[in-house]
């Protein structure tokens, strides 16, 4: 069992990076937003791994920065029918604080913004964690609704993916869109505005 690589960064694709451990290369595949938030190639990195083996796909490793983030991968992969893939695309979408927030409370739209997640698929993840969710799991303040603002987990997320495929790390992304969202605003709205905050 591979737990975590600690190693340098020989390289990043569209979906994964490579770290040398002690003369060893190893490829994890990871979310788009760890992707974004990983440092330059060259630089020390701790990524947290999950080894799984399918008879038809072979050997892969999935990694992670954030090791709430594993233990949602986790959960998400008990789900009939949520494969580590399809796991990985809602956390691309939705970062486990987010994620465990949205199932919570039922949000089942915020779910179904990740690649191939439709409504059943959804329902599905919140019928079958929605129990496993613990209660200090959702106290941190939802990111961009400071002063109570009214504007759903979903369309923040849909802004901040946004500004980190534009190449900003998930921190700057979320600081902007915290001050740029207000009530009624869509996603293009808030990332246009975000802008004066990068």
């Amino acid at each position: 069992m591979i737990a975590f690589l600690h190693g340098e960064i020989a390289g990043v694709t569209d979906n994964s990076v490579y770290v040398s451990c002690a003369g060893v290369g190893y490829e994890a595949l990871m979310s788009a937003t760890d992707l974004a938030e990983l440092p330059s190639v060259g630089e020390t990195v701790t990524i947290y791994t999950y080894l799984n083996v399918n008879e038809n796909t072979g050997v892969s490793l999935f990694g992670f920065i954030n090791a709430d983030d594993l233990r949602m991968f986790k959960l998400l992969i008990t789900v009939s029918g949520i494969g580590p893939k399809g796991a990985l695309a809602v956390l691309s979408v939705l970062p486990s604080k987010q994620l465990s927030r949205a199932i919570f409370v039922g949000d089942e739209k915020a779910i179904t913004k990740a690649p191939g997640i439709g409504a059943k698929a959804a329902a599905k993840i919140i019928l079958e964690l929605k129990d496993k969710i613990q209660p200090e799991e959702l106290t941190e303040e939802p990111v961009g609704k400071p002063g109570n603002k009214a504007v759903p987990d979903a369309v923040l997320q849909e802004a901040i993916v946004g500004l980190t495929t534009l190449g900003y790390t998930r921190k700057d992304a979320e600081k902007a869109v915290a001050k740029a969202a207000k009530e009624g605003m869509s996603a293009e709205d808030i990332l246009n505005g975000a802008f004066r905050y990068l």
